[in-house]
């Protein structure tokens, strides 16, 4: 009999394997068991049934029986090797699966450990997101409080915008009345004045007129002299020499240039002034042809120039209104460039004096330029107070660049600003004329332009100075409510050096308090200690009056425990309430309160710079004697 190809059943897909429990490999374990024992009795089975065919003949039915018995076999056998087969790979399946049980477990350890540490992590993190919600929390408290503040502020300022608006409309209104009382007192002498001269007049009128009919005959016969003696061109009667003339006022004596200086001109127009029309016209008809026509052409020309200059005056007065109603100085630097078109010059420029470096500063097309007048004709100018006249071809030296650079320039007029301070407060350049005659004109009009740039250079500082004033005493105010809450004399000297780097800026304090026969204050958390009131702050103490020393440290009472070291000069301040010393402040004026001073008046004493710091001081000891007595 041909032996069979066994074939085992198609095999599922593995990940169904992955799944089969312990459980059923053994369940399988045990069949399998017991269908190999099953085998051994048909093995025996099988030789029997083999050695019966050998020894007899097979009837049908055996044969029969055999090959239903081989059938089973092999179906047994074809079921075993496929359970063998089965068997095989779920063992390897398991030992796949332990091998990744082993893993998974390594893995799950270490997803354990990870969870623990973010764990701890996220308790670092929430802790932190509280600490900063209650950081939070007291920020917003803070910025309402200082809400609060400024909204108290500005209030404040509004109030004080307020008092200072009224302030100035009650002194409007005094300066008013004063000038309507001083018009009246005018008027009624003036009244007086005309009474007497009218008077006067009818008493000597006839005199008058008799004599002016002589002195008009004696001048024309003057004049016919004079000109039969010598003939004149154009050119002669205009003083070219008075065309420049070097002035800082205006003088009484002045002419403008298109009044012609010329002796026999201003006699024609003077005699022309006061005749009737019947002399006028009978003295035209006396004349030659030629004298005719240039006493004619002296009248038109008189008459024109006169009616261009009052226009010029008038459009100056514009210029003059719109200057004194400028608010700061980059407005006044950009006026007075636009000026040039009416002084007929190519440039024209105001330097003014940086009272804390010395530099002259101008500013145009929004760039700043300074300049040092150490040398030159910018000097000179200064150094005189008089105008300088260089209004000639030649270049002359006026002044240094910041760098150090001289700068030569020609055809430049300098005139010099003059304030109330002991220095002049700068200069305005004329450069470059684009006329040849009108150099009488710039030096009239720079006159009267210096005057009111002088005017409005002062009423700007004016504002600047009660605008600072305003906003220095609001926060002397605002600090000082912070002064009233002080929690003790350590917070309160805290405060007071908040307050003091707020108004004084750079300067330094120091609060020295008098308790028990001795002298104490903190320093750096500690106390600094002296059993007794003496040294220089225990003199302040005694004396119960304030002191200025320029250098404290060289005084011979110099105490390094409770007096103050500093450079710059320091000025004590005793807080003294009902006859007695409760403490001392001590406060440092430094070099750059002093040194901003020292172009604006030289001569300011110590006394005079330490207004600001005993304001300070006096708001100080207020708050202490309130908060703390």
């Amino acid at each position: 009999m041909s032996r069979k190809r066994i074939e085992a059943p198609p095999l599922t897909d593995r990940s169904q394997y992955r799944r089969i429990s312990q459980k059923s490999v053994d369940e399988l374990n045990q069949t399998l068991h017991a269908r190999i024992n099953s085998m051994v009795g048909l093995d025996e089975q099988l030789s029997n049934k083999i050695r019966q065919l050998q020894s007899a003949s097979l009837t049908t039915k055996d044969i029969s029986s055999i090959s239903l018995s081989l059938q089973d076999m092999v179906s047994t056998l074809q079921k075993v090797s496929y359970n063998e087969i089965m068997y095989n790979q779920l063992v390897r399946e398991n030992e796949k699966l332990k091998n990744d049980q082993s893993y998974l477990k390594a893995q799950l350890f270490k997803f354990n450990s990870l969870i623990q540490k973010m764990q701890k992590e996220n308790t670092v993190l929430l802790e932190k997101i509280k600490q900063q919600e209650i950081d939070i929390n007291n920020l917003n408290k803070k910025l309402l409080a200082e809400q609060k503040l400024n909204e108290e502020t500005s209030k404040k300022l509004k109030r004080s915008e307020q008092r200072v608006q009224i302030i100035l409309e009650s002194n409007i209104t005094l300066q008013k009345d004063q000038l309507k009382n001083n018009l009246i007192e005018a008027l009624s002498e003036n009244e007086h004045i005309k009474k007497d001269a009218i008077q006067k007049q009818k008493d000597y009128q006839k005199l008058q007129m008799t004599n002016n009919a002589l002195n008009q005959k004696l001048q024309r016969l003057n004049n016919r002299f004079y000109i039969s003696g010598k003939t004149q061109n154009e050119e002669e009667f205009i003083d070219q020499e008075k065309m420049v003339i070097t002035f800082t006022e205006i003088p009484k004596n002045f002419l403008f240039r298109h009044v012609f200086q010329n002796q026999e001109c201003k006699q024609f127009i003077q005699s022309a002034l006061e005749f009737s029309t019947e002399d006028f016209i009978q003295h035209i008809n006396s004349l030659n042809q030629e004298s005719k026509k240039m006493q004619l052409t002296w009248l038109f020309n008189h008459m024109v120039n006169y009616r261009e200059f009052s226009l010029t005056q008038n459009n100056f007065i514009v210029k003059l209104g719109q200057l004194i109603q400028l608010t700061n100085f980059n407005e006044m630097y950009n006026f007075i460039t636009t000026l040039s078109s009416f002084f007929k010059v190519s440039h024209m420029y105001l330097w003014l004096r940086d009272f804390q470096t010395g530099f002259f500063i101008n500013e145009s097309d929004g760039k700043q330029r300074k300049i040092m007048c150490t040398k030159g004709a910018f000097r000179d100018s200064l150094e005189s107070r008089e105008a300088v006249n260089k209004l000639t071809a030649h270049k002359h030296m006026m002044y240094q660049t910041d760098k150090g650079e001289d700068l030569f320039q020609d055809n430049t007029y300098i005139f010099p600003v003059i304030t109330d301070q002991a220095l002049p407060a700068g200069v305005i350049e004329f450069s470059h004329p684009t006329h040849s005659n009108n150099y009488s004109d710039i030096q009239y009009f720079a006159s009267i332009l210096g005057l009111f740039v002088k005017l409005t250079i002062q009423k700007i500082d004016e504002d600047i100075h009660q605008k600072f004033l305003l906003k220095q005493i609001d926060m002397l105010q605002s600090e000082f409510l912070k002064l009233m809450k002080a929690n003790d004399k350590f917070h309160f000297c805290e405060q007071v050096k908040v307050m003091q780097n707020k108004i004084l800026q750079l300067s330094t304090s120091e609060i020295v308090f008098v308790e028990d026969n001795c002298l104490w204050k903190y320093y750096n958390q500690n106390i600094k200690k002296l059993d007794n009131i003496a040294r220089i702050c225990g003199q302040v103490a005694i004396n119960q009056q304030p002191a200025y020393y320029a250098n404290i440290s060289k005084e011979l009472n110099y105490n390094e425990i409770i007096d103050m070291y500093s450079i710059a000069p320091i000025f004590i301040y005793p807080i003294v309430h009902k006859s007695k010393t409760y403490a001392i402040i001590q406060l440092s004026l430094t070099n750059k309160q002093i040194d901003k001073y020292r172009f604006k008046d030289p001569l300011v004493s110590l006394t005079q710079i330490s207004n600001q710091a005993r304001l300070f001081c006096d708001y100080v000891t207020t708050a202490y004697i309130n908060r703390f007595l």
